[in-house]
């Protein structure tokens, strides 16, 4: 995860033109919150919002999963 992190957060903000200001954010699953990450991003200066693990209330495509269970369920699919 702090691979990913080291080779791909800072640029995806560049390339998304997110300038200084932007927030990461993920939540509090242990390989997010383990003392390397952590280091990590604050040596990097990323500003972080703690998110609880595992909250489908606070992550909204949490709610989709139930409309698109629906809709599978009402077209039957064989295979």
């Amino acid at each position: 995860y702090l691979h990913i992190l080291q080779h791909n957060l800072k640029s995806s903000a560049r390339r998304l033109g997110l300038g200084r200001s932007w927030v990461f954010q993920q939540d509090n699953d242990p390989k997010h919150t383990s003392k390397v990450v952590k280091e990590w991003l604050n040596q990097a200066r990323i500003r972080v919002l703690e998110w609880p693990s595992q909250s489908p209330d606070l992550n909204p495509i949490e709610n989709m999963w139930t409309v698109l269970k629906k809709q599978v369920h009402v077209r039957k699919p064989s295979n």
